[in-house]
């Protein structure tokens, strides 16, 4: 008898793992939107929950002056997260500066030597006047 297959959302909640996680990235996210919603718009995309589990509120910053703006703000975060219903002793800002992304390496592509031309050069000589002639010209002429 086959079965019938299950959303990938209800084998993901069957995994106790997986079912933690989600519900911690939900509380996260939950905690995130009031705290956004109560700071100025510049600073919230710059805010990020880091830890909401305990019984105080962990978020990490960009920068130190946003920190300081933030943490001056917390005992209006602390009421405005009661009145949500969300229970935390305090806030904590800690500052994570991102490090810069590595360059990319430019890409150089790889360039045939002039020996690997030839058959196609003997090629294009041997083919008559036509589009594929004229094409196949033109690869050379940019290759060579």
């Amino acid at each position: 008898m086959a079965r019938t297959p299950q959303p990938l959302s209800r084998i993901l909640a069957a995994d106790p793992a997986v079912a933690g996680w989600v519900a911690r990235r939900r509380r996260e996210t939950a905690v995130a939107a009031i705290v956004r919603r109560n700071l100025p718009r510049p600073l919230a995309d710059r805010v990020r929950v880091a830890d909401a589990q305990g019984p105080e509120l962990v978020l990490a910053v960009d920068a130190g002056a946003i920190a300081a703006i933030v943490r001056q703000r917390t005992p209006d975060l602390v009421a405005e997260l009661e009145r949500e219903s969300w229970q935390f002793t305090g806030i904590r800002v800690r500052v994570q500066v991102a490090s810069p992304p590595l360059p990319r390496k430019k890409f150089v592509p790889n360039q045939p030597n002039r020996e690997s031309l030839q058959p196609l050069a003997a090629l294009s000589r041997t083919l008559p006047e036509g589009p594929l002639k004229s094409a196949l010209a033109r690869f050379l002429r940019r290759m060579g």
